[in-house]
């Protein structure tokens, strides 16, 4: 059974580890090092390394909210589950860990307290967007809480099941592009795989705290298009993006990655491989139910 995420992500590509490991796998890739340069969910990371189909994972993820979860799950367990047990689900606890959304206010806290803030808001916010309003709305008049999406036995379960890939896992802190360059570019072709899941670029400022302009999808294009090891992105389908990759192998596929529907939306692989065709009937809606 596939280890549960303990993070609800807007836009996580779950349903994308069967047809990413088949790639890996006619490429004759099995074993290889895999770089995640948008960490997020990390739920192909974390499904590539569940099924042994990857060696070690490469995880960067720029929001210190997210990184620093990751980083208390793999490197300070008990001390995460300790603080998990120990804080009710409050809105007035919301208050409080709202102000970690403030870089500033950073300062000081420690890794333990800025991954649990980032946790905490993930399961109570809207959707898991950390810049959203609480479940339930600051008057908790909605017939959902602020806690129905926190149960914490099964969030507890997850984070323990997923702190046992520790030694197999490298976490960064660092932009997507710095961390490509400095991690990848003395590295052998075929030992490694890079996926590429950026900012959404019709939706990403209303999904993300650290969304792309147009310049820096079209530096992120200019950086990877002429790269020779094995990489794949995910993208929201655009006419903008359908250009800037228009010389590289594109797949549509359908995921339900919009907040507060039901309807699929167009989605892009593009690669510098030869990539088959994909459908994917699960929705997001169903991943984020697994842990209620």
């Amino acid at each position: 059974m596939a280890i549960k995420n303990p993070l609800r992500y807007p836009g996580a590509k779950s349903k994308l580890v069967p047809y990413i490991q088949n790639l890996i796998q006619s490429e004759n890739l099995t074993g290889c090092t895999f770089y995640e340069a948008y960490g997020g969910s990390a739920a192909v990371s974390f499904g590539l390394l569940e099924n042994n189909i990857v060696n070690r994972v490469k995880i960067n993820e720029l929001d210190p909210l997210i990184y620093n979860f990751w980083l208390c799950v793999m490197q300070h367990t008990d001390e995460l589950i300790q603080m998990i047990n120990d804080t009710d689900i409050t809105i007035e606890n919301w208050i409080e860990f709202s102000r970690y959304r403030d870089t500033n206010y950073l300062f000081g806290k420690t890794s333990v307290q800025i991954g649990f803030a980032g946790l905490f808001l993930n399961r109570t916010n809207f959707s898991g967007i950390l810049n959203a309003s609480p479940l339930g709305g600051k008057l908790q008049s909605s017939p959902y809480k602020i806690d129905c999406r926190f149960n914490k036995t099964r969030i507890i379960e997850s984070i323990r099941e997923l702190s046992q890939f520790s030694d197999r896992i490298d976490l960064f802190n660092m932009d997507a592009l710095d961390f490509l360059y400095q991690e990848t570019r003395y590295k052998r072709n075929r030992s490694i795989f890079v996926y590429i899941d950026p900012p959404y670029y019709e939706k990403g400022p209303s999904l993300y705290r650290y969304f792309y302009g147009n310049d820096m999808h079209r530096a992120l294009a200019k950086y990877i298009r002429n790269k020779i090891y094995p990489w794949l992105i995910s993208y929201d389908d655009s006419p903008e993006i359908k250009k800037m990759y228009k010389r590289k192998p594109q797949q549509p596929i359908y995921l339900d990655y919009s907040v507060n529907t039901k309807r699929k939306e167009k989605e892009l692989l593009i690669s510098n491989l030869e990539i088959p065709p994909i459908t994917i009937e699960n929705t997001l809606e169903k991943d984020e139910s697994l842990i209620s």
